[in-house]
């Protein structure tokens, strides 16, 4: 970033923050709160009331304002749930209506729109990414292509080793608003690469912001334009889009601890909508998985693209199994359930976040084309904290859609699988 004072910034930095959380009082999270339970096959009536209690449970004993779930099937919606407070101080029930901010969920959403691009032959993954962004600010970046950037490996920083400085303290301030996404690249195009493009593997936002700014070349839209075209429209998501702090319809975001939750202090997310900006409810997110099964939306050939776990230009494996805008694991256990294996490996692609009192995560098992997406209004301090409640809510369906994974009993598995519709 150039032409910025540095001095503003650092006393905003130092003065402008430290006393956000001082005009928030806690207050403490109900363990009783309104429920809600929707579901739309019938035939899975006995999973949904086992997962909705679930779903219960684990806000109740997490202390967790709100929590959400939605799970599809085969590409159709299943069930969803929601128990909590969208706002505590309001006594606003969470509904399957209510907004949360995605954080890194973001990904899978952006990489939904590429594959569309990709489909209609408006971007192609493997060429110069100059091709199709002429105005690169950084020479370096002209040889980097779309599969890198969705994939992590094209040697670009993440925010803890920026060395564009000011751009640095303005991501960590999330400060400012942004219109374009090109104006986002402001926030990097000064720092130096950590290696070559394709020889190492680094986990940054930055890759998919640059990538949204080259899909919103290629295609003459933009980014938020083009998202809402390609994935939302024609799938129906009308929660899907940019995070809009005075959107009624959005949870409010808390910092909980021991049962207490306050406020989390404002952001502004528009430095980082592709990567980690935008918001949606459960249902919409199960419908964006489901909709990877529906080859006239992404067609098969492109689906195993970003399902492929890349490798880095040595041959080898990348250290977090990330597809492109994806990860895709195989463990002989749901994730982050370890004390329950299954009885055989399972194949599951997903994609997690976490953002300023939020966190979300989106799982799909593709042998079964099951979809299952959880979302809660606080951070936890353990990811997998999370994540086990989410395998938790999973258990019910797989049981009912794979049961020869979660039965020891061959014949009660198959009679379990003959009687789904």
């Amino acid at each position: 970033m150039k032409g910025t004072g540095l001095l503003p910034l650092m006393l905003l930095a130092g003065s402008g923050l430290s006393g956000c959380h001082l005009v928030q009082s806690s207050v403490p999270v109900p363990d009783d709160a309104p429920v809600q339970s929707e579901v739309f096959l019938p035939a899975f009536a006995d999973s949904a009331a086992t997962a909705q209690h679930q779903l219960v449970q684990s806000r109740r004993q997490h202390h967790w304002p709100a929590m959400t779930a939605a799970v599809a099937w085969r590409g159709e919606l299943v069930w969803a749930g929601a128990a909590g407070y969208a706002d505590i101080a309001t006594a606003t029930p969470v509904s399957i209506q209510t907004r949360f901010r995605l954080g890194s969920t973001s990904k899978a959403v952006t990489a939904t729109a590429l594959a569309r691009a990709v489909a209609r032959q408006q971007v192609a993954l493997d060429t110069p990414i100059s091709r199709y962004k002429t105005d690169l600010p950084n020479p370096a970046w002209q040889a980097m292509t779309l599969r890198q950037l969705m994939s992590h490996t094209a040697g670009l920083p993440g925010y803890e080793n920026n060395t564009d400085r000011i751009g640095s303290i303005r991501s960590w301030l999330k400060w400012g608003h942004f219109t374009d996404v090109d104006d986002t690249l402001a926030l990097f195009d000064d720092s130096d690469l950590l290696s070559e493009p394709g020889e190492r593997f680094h986990y940054s936002s930055f890759d998919v912001n640059l990538a949204s700014a080259v899909l919103q070349s290629a295609t003459g839209q933009p980014f938020l334009s083009y998202l809402q075209s390609a994935v939302a429209t024609p799938l129906g998501l009308s929660s899907l889009g940019a995070a809009d702090q005075d959107d009624p319809q959005q949870a409010k975001f808390y910092e909980t601890e021991e049962g207490q939750a306050r406020l989390h202090r404002s952001v502004d997310l528009s430095q980082k909508w592709a990567s980690g900006g935008l918001v949606a409810t459960s249902v919409d997110l199960a419908k964006l998985g489901a909709a990877w099964f529906a080859a006239d939306f992404v067609p098969p050939q492109i689906q195993q693209q970003f399902w492929t776990v890349q490798k880095l230009a040595n041959g080898e494996v990348n250290e977090q199994f990330y597809a492109l805008g994806w990860r895709h694991y195989s463990d002989p256990f749901l994730y982050c359930d370890r004390e329950d294996p299954l009885n055989q490996e399972i194949s599951y692609v997903h994609h997690g976040g976490v953002s300023d009192g939020a966190q979300s995560l989106l799982v799909i098992y593709p042998k079964w084309q099951l979809v299952v997406a959880v979302n809660i209004n606080t951070q936890t301090q353990n990811w997998c904290e999370f994540a086990h409640e989410v395998s938790q809510l999973t258990k019910p369906f797989l049981r009912q859609v794979a049961p020869e994974l979660m039965s020891r009993n061959r014949d009660t598995a198959a009679k379990t699988e003959q009687a789904l519709p």
